[in-house]
């Protein structure tokens, strides 16, 4: 299916269990040269010489930028999700034409795992403000998450 977007790839950013990899597997079917870039693969591969601190969640945002500006060049549509987002990066993003999207879950659809707050994967760390698309993934999400390609 051959779409119109705005932007030369979507980045989500937000907690384990938000719905990034839901977003990114969604519309990886409606976008021509889609090529997902999915945080968890990048650190398995690329950033396994990485931990969890700030510092190291930046040279992984920085990577995950370098590999987006690659994707583009070659003719890709990157669909970006990551937990952590560096906001030194959104002028790079804005620069390339990459939209960032926070999303967030419905308190109403969270899932065990988040309503219990155990082992959420980026709840420990300060997310700095950052003004972006905010998405609300609920009963909506997937008309919400066509209107980012229309």
């Amino acid at each position: 299916m051959k779409s119109l977007y705005k932007s030369n790839g979507l980045w989500f950013f937000g907690l384990s269990g938000s719905g990034k990899s839901f977003a990114s597997k969604f519309l990886n079917k409606l976008i021509t040269n889609p090529f997902l870039i999915d945080g968890d693969d990048i650190r398995k591969n690329i950033s396994f010489d990485l931990n969890y601190s700030i510092k190291d969640r930046k040279t992984q945002v920085k990577r995950v930028y370098g590999l987006a500006k690659i994707c583009i060049n070659q003719g890709f549509f990157p669909i970006i999700s990551t937990v952590y987002f560096d906001k030194k990066i959104l002028k790079d993003l804005e620069r390339i034409n990459i939209k960032l999207v926070e999303i967030k879950r419905n308190d109403s659809m969270v899932n065990s795992k988040l309503k219990n707050n155990n082992n959420v994967i980026g709840k420990d760390i300060f997310q700095e403000k950052i003004n972006c698309e905010l998405i609300l993934n609920d009963d909506n999400f997937k008309k919400k998450l066509k209107g980012l390609i229309k």
